[in-house]
């Protein structure tokens, strides 16, 4: 990768890379440790045929337009699956300090143009990526907006826990009948710490679950915790914003390889005609909407920390005093960092 095609921040106790090829951001990561959880890139070779000119899949990137493989018709016409800002070269990287980004992209196919706002918290290990999206067409259209952060190793092993504020869900291979496949997000949960304790894995398959945020917060969350490394990394969401959690865990003889920690407006990773047979699903829409000539904004922070000796995962996440607070399940001991952070006021309002 050319040193034109990657836009870089940093501070005191991190770092963060954006690869402008597919706007993804490709490296966050403590500088006590060199341990970049976002190390994924999807081979170009498995690539979709309809992506395969492009930019390969790689990171945290954005799926803007939709969320999976477009329509038959849509795939004719050149769409590629994700939406076409996840495969074209992203334009003017702008730094006008070390910590604070900002780039756009037009996407002619989507009708979608989308500027991108990073602000990196000035000494902690946190981040608030802003993004709008405006729709330059005549006519108003469905609208996926999906964050994909997916990790790999040597983050990722085995060992991983996932913890979020996600209820109830469903697996993706069943949306044609989700009333009678409901899980809870604690069956995910188990299913996962069950694997990973399990010394027979081969049987462990390809997965992708949604489930949606608790009504209960005005937030979202998800975080991923590996003992070995003692690295935890978290994304915080306006739950307005992105109301689904989808987990990906691609596995190869038995071990994960990649995992998405994803959040979207998108319930269904589908085409839209097979989305608009659900357009509710847990009192929630299922799908996004932007009109002709609107302009939409969302946000989200995503931080990292190295928790402290017992840590035992996230039972809740909560923003009190413009400090991020992580509170542990069995001691419900409360981890804060970032000072009187603008980041935190700024996803706030």
């Amino acid at each position: 990768m050319s040193k034109k095609s990657r836009a870089c921040i940093e501070n005191e106790s991190a770092s963060l890379s954006i690869n402008l090829d597919g706007g993804a951001i490709i490296d966050f990561q403590l500088k006590a440790t060199g341990i970049n959880p976002l190390s994924f890139l999807y081979p170009k070779d498995i690539m979709p045929s309809n992506n395969k000119n492009g930019a390969a899949y790689q990171g945290h990137f954005l799926c803007l337009g939709r969320w999976g493989e477009p329509s038959a018709g849509e795939k004719n016409a050149g769409l590629p699956d994700h939406g076409q800002l996840a495969n074209m070269t992203w334009e003017n990287a702008i730094s006008t300090k070390d910590d604070y980004l900002e780039m756009n992209a037009v996407s002619v196919l989507e009708g979608l143009k989308v500027n991108r706002k990073v602000y990196l918290d000035p000494t902690s290990p946190i981040y608030l990526v802003k993004e709008q999206v405006v729709n330059f067409n005549p006519l108003g259209r469905l609208c996926s907006m999906v964050q994909h952060p997916t990790i790999a190793a040597p983050f990722l092993d085995n060992k991983i826990t996932v913890d979020c504020n996600g209820t109830f869900g469903f697996d993706q291979s069943h949306y044609k009948n989700i009333a009678s496949n409901t899980i809870p997000w604690e069956q995910q949960n188990m299913d996962l710490h069950q694997k990973k304790m399990n010394a027979d894995l081969d049987h462990r398959e390809d997965i992708v679950r949604s489930y949606i945020v608790t009504e209960k917060s005005n937030y979202g969350w998800i975080t991923a915790y590996n003992p070995t490394s003692n690295i935890l990394i978290g994304y915080m969401w306006p739950r307005k914003d992105y109301p689904w959690i989808h987990i990906w865990e691609h596995v190869k003889e038995g071990n994960l390889i990649y995992m998405g920690l994803e959040f979207g407006d998108t319930a269904i990773h589908q085409p839209f005609h097979e989305i608009l047979n659900t357009p509710l699903l847990f009192n929630e829409k299922t799908f996004g909407y932007i009109d002709a000539g609107e302009t939409i904004e969302k946000k989200y922070v995503s931080f990292m920390i190295k928790p402290p000796l017992g840590f035992d995962g996230v039972y809740d996440i909560i923003i009190e005093n413009e400090k991020i607070k992580l509170i542990t399940k069995k001691d419900i001991v409360n981890i804060s960092f970032t000072e009187n952070s603008s980041i935190l006021h700024e996803l706030s309002k």
